[in-house]
């Protein structure tokens, strides 16, 4: 990795430290509330974040590499699908494509797939894709139900 891609990846993690204190703040003040009326929904990367983690992958050489950074992102950060098909869109094959939707599916805000499928070449790749948005779905939908319940 070039002193570019290195300085922009502890700029993402800087910029997501205050947001991960934020949702565990409110994850402990969501159990304290049980009278709470809505739950806050995480917001997307902000776009000057984006186009700024954007560059750090376009500079990676391998698809390795760029889901690496896309992993390390997502630790913190959430994208909605529009950012989701840009980053695809960084990578050449569809088996790595897969990866990095396995890696981002769980971190969507939505789930308008119409650009996202648009990224695969195959149709076979396209019903993966699809499987991978829905099985991430499901389980976000338990993980949320299942928090709620006590």
């Amino acid at each position: 990795m070039n002193k570019k891609s290195i300085i922009a990846l502890v700029m993402l993690f800087t910029l997501a430290m205050p947001m991960m204190a934020s949702v565990q703040r409110h994850e402990v003040e969501h159990h304290h509330r049980k009278e709470m009326r809505y739950e806050r929904r995480p917001r997307a990367m902000h776009n000057k974040d984006f186009k700024m983690m954007c560059e750090v992958v376009d500079d990676a050489s391998f698809h390795e590499k760029k889901i690496g950074i896309i992993k390390v992102a997502c630790i913190s950060s959430y994208f909605n699908s529009k950012q989701c098909a840009k980053l695809l869109s960084m990578i050449s094959f569809d088996d790595a494509k897969l990866k990095a939707l396995k890696v981002l599916a769980p971190r969507m805000i939505d789930r308008d797939v119409t650009d996202i499928v648009k990224q695969f070449s195959f149709s076979s790749n396209k019903d993966k894709a699809l499987e991978i948005l829905q099985q991430s779905s499901d389980i976000s939908h338990q993980s949320s139900c299942n928090s709620c319940s006590h």
